[in-house]
């Protein structure tokens, strides 16, 4: 038997099988120099598009094959000109710093080192910023808010007033600079019980101000929206909206308006199919009135267009008021509304006591009575003709004061006399310089006036004239 002494070959083997087995473990490099697809052609080519973009793994603009996270998922942040690829659960960062019609070179601006901390997390864009908000880590949900630090190639941390946990169902208003979450699912599997692990709901609905840096409670979640919301575990967010975004739950479409609290459903089937057929939600966004979908089998985009009228509102709102805000409000109101109404009546009884007081006054230097009885048929003629809304002519009044064969001179002198002793009276009984009775040009003729009592005097001197 012929020994053979096979050691060199077993030796390159096991090297071989390190170098593999590096090749896999090794990490993302750097900077990364790929094609200009399609895709990213129309995506750098829509200058006022801001979106967040999930793809897929035939749209990866970086190549993380046979690097320790080639599995994880890719993002696409778009702001203007700014395009920003994000590593999911890793807190990886390319930028896209320069691109022409055959290539697209992508830097990495990060030095993050924990990983997995922020699985399903909220990523956008606010004031030029890079956020993330919440997702799941290290066996539980979380609520943190952090920002990527430019100078330091790092992300921070900030500091909020409580900790509020993120579910599919948030939504980031770069108008308003506020972040949704109509409800929460905290996840804790470190404690026993399955609900623990499915996640516990929490159905009060916050925002956060972005710029306060301030969870602001809303109210608590609708009961026929929990109906929609419970059974829906799904952790992958959907197609954000100006005002919301559109969610699916099981076979149906849904509209959540944020902004204005309300809720649509779809009753267009085409467009459930639609989207139905797209809910891995890669590739897809909104843009302008539309809704895009890129074929990466194709390399084709398909657009279905987005109509408000293609979904019906439901007669619910997201969110109602708090009871204990409402009752508070209640209070405020009733106490307030008990004020001023106790105010009214105080000085009403003391403005018409002070009336009966000047009228007898009044009364006793006038032989018993304020008002004279031509200066009463003139203000109960003045009364009639109010009532029917119009207003007294000369000639009327003329003929109540018995002037009528009387010469212009004198008439114009009686009528200014005893309509200026009715307005003195009346201010001297009320102690206001409100006088009763005005007077208007005739639309006929600006020639000659017309004489009235103004509305907000009517009650008052109806009263006067019964204790005249």
């Amino acid at each position: 038997m012929i020994y053979k002494n096979n050691f060199p070959a077993k030796l390159l083997g096991l090297l071989l099988i390190l170098l593999v087995f590096q090749a896999k473990s090794q990490g993302p490099d750097s900077a990364y120099t790929v094609p200009n697809t399609p895709f990213l052609s129309h995506i750098i080519a829509s200058k006022q598009l801001n979106t967040a973009i999930n793809l897929s793994s035939d749209t990866y603009p970086i190549p993380l094959q046979n690097t320790v996270i080639a599995a994880n998922a890719q993002l696409l942040l778009k702001q203007g000109d700014a395009i920003y690829i994000l590593i999911r659960q890793t807190g990886f960062v390319y930028k896209l710093i320069r691109s022409d019609s055959a290539k697209c070179v992508f830097k990495r601006i990060d030095h993050t080192v924990n990983l997995n901390y922020n699985i399903d997390c909220k990523n956008f864009i606010y004031q030029g910023g890079l956020y993330s908000y919440g997702g799941y880590g290290f066996w539980k949900t979380n609520g943190h808010l952090r920002k990527f630090n430019f100078e330091d190639s790092e992300w921070d941390i900030i500091p909020l007033n409580m900790e509020i946990m993120s579910t599919s169902y948030n939504w980031y208003s770069e108008e308003q600079g506020r972040l949704y979450v109509p409800f929460q699912r905290v996840v804790n599997a470190g404690i026993a019980g399955p609900e623990n692990i499915k996640g516990i709901p929490n159905y009060t609905s916050y925002y956060l101000d972005l710029k306060t840096k301030q969870w602001q409670k809303l109210g608590d979640l609708e009961s026929e929206v929990i109906e929609i919301v419970e059974k829906d575990f799904s952790s992958n967010e959907f197609l954000p909206l100006k005002n919301g975004f559109i969610h699916l739950v099981n076979e149906d479409t849904y509209l959540f308006d944020l902004v204005h609290n309300k809720i649509y459903k779809s009753k267009n089937t085409e467009l459930n199919q639609f989207l139905k057929r797209r809910a891995n939600n890669l590739n897809i966004y909104i843009e302008g009135d539309k809704i895009v979908s890129y074929n990466s089998g194709t390399k084709l985009f398909i657009t279905y267009p987005f109509e408000l009228s293609d979904f019906e509102l439901l007669r619910t709102s997201i969110w109602g008021q708090e009871n204990k805000l409402f009752i508070l409000l209640l209070m405020i109101t009733s106490i307030a509304i008990a004020f001023v109404g106790g105010w009214w009546i105080f000085n009403r009884s003391v403005n018409r006591k002070l009336e009966f007081a000047q009228l007898k006054i009044l009364k006793s230097k006038t032989v018993n009575q304020a008002f004279t009885t031509i200066e009463v048929a003139l203000i109960k003629l003045l009364l009639t003709a109010g009532s029917k809304d119009k207003y007294v002519e000369i000639g009327q009044i003329n003929h109540v004061l018995g002037i009528r064969d009387k010469n212009i001179g004198l008439q114009k002198k009686v009528r200014s006399d005893v309509m200026k002793s009715i307005n003195d009276k009346y201010e001297f009984i009320t102690q206001s310089n409100s006088a009763l009775i005005g007077s208007s040009r005739k639309e006929e003729d600006k020639r000659f006036y017309e004489y009235f009592i103004k509305p907000s005097e009517l009650n008052t001197i109806k009263r006067i004239l019964e204790n005249n």
